[in-house]
């Protein structure tokens, strides 16, 4: 039994820490990608942030904007959280690449 208990704390507590190092809260992600921290992303705000780790083409990243932004042409936090829920519910967990 103690065995048992010992061994689910450590699990918890390493996938806890693995999850913290990697993902963040999605306001985290969004304040990373929003350069001039006024609270919504520009579509050279997101191309630039894709397109700087050389994953993502700057057609590519244009292309997921826009998919994200609606009509208004910038991306709010809220349509942010938004759209990192909808792609964790597809894939049962979060892929930063896949929602952003």
């Amino acid at each position: 039994m103690k065995i048992k208990l010992v061994t689910g704390a450590i699990a918890g507590l390493t996938a806890s820490a693995f999850a913290v190092a990697h993902a963040g809260s999605p306001a985290d992600y969004f304040n990373k990608i929003d350069a001039d921290a006024n609270g919504t992303i520009t579509q050279a705000e997101y191309v630039a942030y894709k397109t700087s780790g050389g994953k993502y083409s700057a057609e590519k990243a244009s292309e997921k904007f826009a998919k994200l932004a609606g009509d208004d042409g910038e991306l709010s936090l809220a349509e942010f959280e938004g759209a990192m829920k909808k792609a964790k519910s597809k894939d049962g967990k979060h892929k930063k690449d896949r929602t952003t």
